[in-house]
């Protein structure tokens, strides 16, 4: 065989020997972790409006209505109490002069199956993973609240929310069922490499003599970076 062509034959066998190995490497899975970033100095900013309406027996309702601009930041890695990897969370509101001053600090936790914020004292289980539309699961499972089940109604679809526009999102809602006395509407978007977009709760209990209660909250991203 003459030089060329063994040279020729050579490099022909490594191709198809470096396509074969490539053909056997199982793909990498995507685990849907990019829904909820942990590297310090992301953040988000979003506007809030909120209300808050009481009423005892058959008296006149009191109500609260409260509109801010919110912004939160992982500002840094620490160990939790079970030594896992966490983030602090600084949650800051402007003041009169346009200025962000801290409000609380928040943490967060994002272990190979779920990820968990603790809110006002309170852990959640936000989301699991890999999210999958079939997936339910109790965010108060690390709590001693009732029960409160979530599921993910969509997964990796785009959406558009005040002119940004986010290839990926899922969308997070709760299962409650609604009755005569007791509503509850829990929706949460989440965008990849991004986190939270939108959040909106509304919690209704209507015991009529007994009173009325009624708190909503609707979160919304105005910005984001890094």
């Amino acid at each position: 065989m003459k030089k060329g062509h063994f040279i020729l034959a050579l490099l022909s066998i490594l191709w198809l020997a470096t396509g074969a190995c490539k053909k056997d490497e199982a793909p990498v899975m995507d685990l849907g972790y990019g829904y909820f970033p942990t590297s310090p100095g992301a953040w988000i900013e979003y506007q809030v409006d909120s209300l808050r309406v009481r009423r005892v027996g058959q008296g006149v309702p009191d109500s609260i209505s409260l509109s801010y601009a919110l912004r939160e930041e992982l500002t840094d890695n620490f160990t939790d109490p079970e030594g896992r990897p966490a983030q602090r969370v600084l949650r800051s509101t402007r003041d009169a002069n346009n200025n962000w001053l801290p409000k609380d600090v928040w943490w967060q936790v994002r272990e190979d199956v779920r990820a968990e914020r603790t809110e006002e004292n309170m852990r959640r289980v936000k989301l699991v993973f890999p999210p999958r539309t079939s997936t339910f699961w109790n965010t108060n499972a690390r709590n001693t609240a009732d029960d409160f089940e979530l599921n993910y109604a969509e997964v990796d679809v785009p959406w558009t929310i005040n002119g940004m526009s986010f290839d990926s999102t899922l969308l997070v809602v709760g299962t409650y069922p609604s009755n005569l006395y007791f509503t509850k509407t829990y929706r949460e978007r989440y965008a990849k490499g991004v986190g939270l977009i939108y959040r909106e709760v509304d919690s209704v209990n209507n015991q009529f003599s007994q009173g009325y209660d009624r708190w909503y909250v609707k979160q919304m991203i105005t910005g984001h970076g890094h």
